[in-house]
């Protein structure tokens, strides 16, 4: 009986310790997963159902679900999507007066702001009823940051027991919540002297980016729109030494990346001396826009 007892308790070892091997306890400094400012329509501002020629309060709230920290006027939002002169309203962006914060150790819901539009007044004949559909939009700048742990090793290093670069390197918070995510990060050798980082960018919110120091009342125009949309400066912090290849062919470490269908890849690599253990630093910067909208039904008086 002993022996059988045994026996069980050695193949559970056994199997705890293959599920232990294969699971990947890796993590990061971040909460990580997708985060962006949220636009929505505050509950009664404006309200679902309402009068002809009543004035009506129009209010956003924007939540910021990501890490990075808005300043005071950097992010904006405005009203569109219907006539506004027979609403009675103004289609400027307003921005937020206060700092946007990020979601972190002490702000785990990430910080909010109302924008307030002021009132709108529908000053159209109404029959009966009739349902109309407002629509509201942000544009702020963000950050992504990437903090990875990686192999420093090249082809010919000789301390070949100190890192693998084999493997996925992207792990559970070792990516800021953002919108734009690096979703992976390989690694391979590059000639005899050098190792080679290869990352898959994606942008994974619901919205739109654009470059980085892109004008959000220009990018209402569809030409400004075309040459700024889906372009995301991407800068290698640290370890010093790292280029990429960029599109423009010169190799830095810094540059603009192009996503395309809302995927880029780009390679970037380092001169090797010594096998170590370190991390790769990247920083993503652009602007990026989000919408949302609500039907309200207007009643004849």
């Amino acid at each position: 009986m002993k022996k059988h007892i045994l026996w069980l308790l050695g193949i559970i070892l056994l199997i705890s310790g293959c599920q232990t091997e294969n699971t990947s306890t890796g993590t990061g400094p971040f909460i990580g997963g997708v985060g962006e400012v949220i636009v929505e329509f505050e509950d009664i501002a404006p309200p679902e159902q309402f009068n002809q020629g009543e004035d009506v309060p129009v209010k956003v709230l924007l939540t910021n679900n990501g890490e990075y920290d808005i300043v005071a006027n950097n992010a904006k939002a405005k009203i569109y999507g219907i006539n506004l002169e027979s609403f009675s309203l103004s289609g400027d962006y307003k921005e937020n007066t206060g700092i946007l914060r990020g979601k972190g150790e002490f702000n785990k819901e990430g910080g909010e702001q109302e924008i307030d539009f002021g009132n709108l007044n529908y000053n159209q004949d109404i029959f009966n009823s009739q349902d109309f559909i407002i629509r509201s939009k942000v544009c702020y700048p963000y950050q992504t940051t990437a903090i990875i742990d990686v192999c420093i090793k090249s082809a010919k290093s000789e301390e070949e027991d100190t890192c693998s670069i084999t493997g996925e390197k992207v792990t559970e918070g070792s990516v800021s919540a953002a919108p734009i995510k690096v979703t992976s990060l390989t690694q391979d050798t590059r000639g005899s002297n050098q190792v080679r980082f290869d990352l898959k960018i994606e942008n994974k919110g619901s919205g739109n980016v654009y470059k980085e120091n892109a004008d959000c009342e220009d990018l209402e125009g569809d030409i400004s729109k075309f040459n700024n949309k889906d372009r995301i400066t991407l800068e290698a912090i640290h370890p010093l030494g790292v280029v990429c290849g960029f599109r423009t062919g010169e190799d830095s470490n810094i540059g603009e990346i192009v996503l395309d269908n809302g995927v880029d890849e780009i390679s970037c690599w380092m001169n090797v001396e010594n096998a170590y253990e370190d991390t790769l630093r990247l920083v993503l910067r652009y602007m990026y826009t989000d919408t949302t909208q609500k039907t309200v039904t207007i009643y004849e008086v």
